[in-house]
């Protein structure tokens, strides 16, 4: 790739004209800033939601204890039963979805809090001038 090529797609990138690209800070386009904040509030939210639909779960389980001891030969009973399997099966889907979340969206966060302004200020030292070394 020839290198006025290289330094066009690079000034694309960066929302900038060619022969403007600045390559001491490094962004995502024009306007978007990326930060750890959000994904780690959103983390701490899909937790929050896994823990409170838990704890609904077990409360569930236990309001439906003596239903069956004590609603013997009834209908509701059998239909009480089969709505329990129902809610718990939702519940517990939605548990493991936040579960997953949340995993997912701190190891995000961590990424855009910890690792790209690592690898950002290791691309940033890189100074490459108007031509590259091979080239003068």
């Amino acid at each position: 790739m020839a290198w006025e090529e290289w330094e066009r797609l690079k000034a694309a990138a960066a929302g900038q004209r060619p022969g403007r690209t600045r390559s001491d800070r490094m962004t995502a386009g024009p306007g978007l800033k990326a930060s750890r904040g959000p994904w780690t509030r959103a983390s701490g939210v899909a937790m929050d939601l896994r823990t409170v639909t838990h704890a609904a779960l077990k409360e569930l389980r236990a309001a439906h204890e003596g239903v069956a001891r004590g609603t013997g030969g009834f209908t509701s009973a059998a239909a009480l039963e089969e709505t329990l399997a129902t809610w718990e099966k939702r519940l517990t889907s939605v548990r493991d979805e936040c579960d997953r979340l949340h995993g997912a969206l701190a190891r995000t966060g961590r990424d855009f809090g910890e690792i790209d302004p690592a690898v950002a200020a290791r691309v940033n030292r890189v100074r490459t001038g108007t031509r590259p070394d091979w080239a003068r």
